[in-house]
C-alpha cells in the first residue's frame, strides 16, 4: 500500500492551510492540549493534513485556530514527550493502519 505524503515548509503556512480546509481535508495537529484526544482513539479521515510544531515551542497558536482535532501519544513514566520526527513516523504508522486497511 503507498500513498503519497508532503513534507515541505510553506512561505504562508496559514493560507496554505486555510486552502487544503477549503478542499475537504481535515486538520489534525500532533499536540498537547486539554481537547487532545489520544491517538489509538482517533478515526482519520483519507484526506488528512498531520501538522507538527518545533521541538519545544509545538503548534504556534495561530496555526491551533485552524485545527480540527489535536491528537496525542500516550506514554508511560516521567517522559513527557517524544521527538518530533518520532512523533510523525507514529502517527503517520496508525494513519496508514486505518486509511491504508480502508483502501484496500
Amino acid at each position: 500500500c503507498f500513498f503519497s505524503l508532503l513534507s515541505h515548509l510553506f512561505q504562508d503556512t496559514l493560507r496554505w492551510l486555510c486552502k487544503k480546509k477549503a478542499q475537504g481535508y481535515s486538520v489534525v495537529g500532533l499536540e498537547q492540549t486539554a481537547s487532545s484526544r489520544c491517538i489509538t482513539k482517533m478515526q482519520f479521515s483519507e484526506k488528512t493534513v498531520l501538522l507538527l510544531g518545533r521541538e519545544k515551542e509545538g503548534i504556534p497558536v495561530e496555526y491551533l485556530q485552524l485545527v480540527d482535532k489535536c491528537v496525542e501519544i500516550p506514554q508511560m513514566g516521567v517522559i513527557r514527550s517524544l521527538n518530533v520526527h518520532v512523533s510523525g513516523a507514529i502517527t503517520i504508522w496508525e494513519y496508514m493502519k486505518q486509511v491504508g486497511l480502508r483502501q484496500g
